[in-house]
């Protein structure tokens, strides 16, 4: 009887203990889980303020185009282009001010927190700008470089969203979805330029046609660095959607035609046509943006799939463990039982 007692006693402890070691290891899986589907979760949502953000560059490049249109005409041209296109900014920031409310901004860390509390503000700054603007109190120089210094914020943050992501291949798509913006904001600026060049029919200035040289030269490395960080169907889709358009082709025999004479000019062409056909570029580059926003979310989605999948399996093999050795504990005590 005694040895039985002893047998049972063994039984439970080597039971007891064998849950124990089972239910810490599933403790730890499970929190590992856990961690990863939190991380994915802040990386999604970082993803939707980077499409937020990229809406918002995409309309302040235009309204700068058409504000260093209206103040390189003075005032002649552009005027309620100009109007309407600010009221498409607007939208753009009243939804991106709309998902950054308290709720989202706390799950950030401090650092990354208060930058986006200084997008926030900076884009606050605009009214007071277009007042400059319609009064003629800023010159070209000073309204190009406000928007050109905000965009730069902007995209800044979507690369410091990529640096954040713990994901490395989604870090990696993310920095080239910044690169593709930056050369999208050369693009813009080479909008603005060009069209106080072609409104003047020449350029005015030797600084003002090495701009124009520069902004092309950035746009080509950006969009290497692009080529280089992007998944292979994003780069593909950018040939087929940009490289290969009319539009495209269009803006490089713009580019050839201001190149052969910038100073003596007489090129007769009509800025807002140049305007519209480098906008037609410009879009379709916003559509790779988009593309590459809905690749990454997808990307994302599937991870935090694969990680519901991982935790749920976890957890069902913990407690198909534990019932097993339950049972086995049961009969093999149930049996010490009856032999004794």
């Amino acid at each position: 009887m005694a040895q039985n007692g002893k047998g049972t006693g063994k039984v439970l402890l080597v039971g007891l203990v064998s849950i124990f070691v089972i239910a810490v290891l599933s403790f730890f899986l499970i929190s590992q889980n856990l961690k990863k589907e939190e991380n994915l979760e802040k990386l999604k949502t970082s993803i939707l303020i980077s499409t937020r953000v990229s809406a918002v560059v995409h309309e302040l490049q235009k309204e700068r185009g058409r504000t260093a249109g209206f103040l390189g005409s003075g005032g002649e041209t552009f005027k309620e282009e100009l109007k309407a296109q600010r009221a498409e900014t607007d939208k753009e920031i009243a939804k991106l001010e709309e998902l950054l409310n308290k709720e989202t901004l706390m799950a950030f860390p401090p650092k990354i927190r208060q930058e986006l509390v200084d997008v926030l503000d900076n884009l606050k700054a605009i009214s007071s700008e277009r007042l400059k603007v319609d009064s003629k109190e800023v010159t070209l120089r000073q309204a190009i470089a406000f928007y050109t210094n905000l965009d730069n914020k902007l995209i800044d943050l979507v690369a410091r969203l990529a640096h954040y992501a713990k994901e490395a291949d989604i870090s990696r798509e993310l920095l080239g979805y910044s690169d593709l913006m930056y050369a999208k904001e050369k693009a813009g600026l080479e909008r603005a330029i060009l069209s106080v060049a072609f409104a003047n029919n020449k350029f005015s200035t030797p600084q003002l046609f090495q701009r124009f040289v520069d902004l092309m030269a950035q746009q080509k490395a950006f969009l290497k660095s692009f080529e280089l960080a992007a998944p292979e169907n994003v780069v593909r889709y950018y040939r087929e959607v940009v490289s290969s358009s009319q539009s495209a082709q269009q803006v490089k025999n713009y580019e050839e035609l201001a190149l052969q004479t910038p100073f003596q000019g007489g090129w007769n062409v009509d800025p807002n046509l140049w305007f519209s056909t480098i906008t037609q570029k410009i879009n379709l580059m916003k559509k790779v943006e988009d593309y590459t926003a809905q690749d990454l979310i997808s990307r994302i989605t599937e991870k935090l799939s694969a990680a519901k999948s991982e935790l749920y399996i976890t957890f069902g093999l913990a407690a198909i463990a534990i019932l097993i050795i339950v049972v086995v504990m049961g009969t093999s005590i149930k049996t010490a039982k009856e032999e004794g």
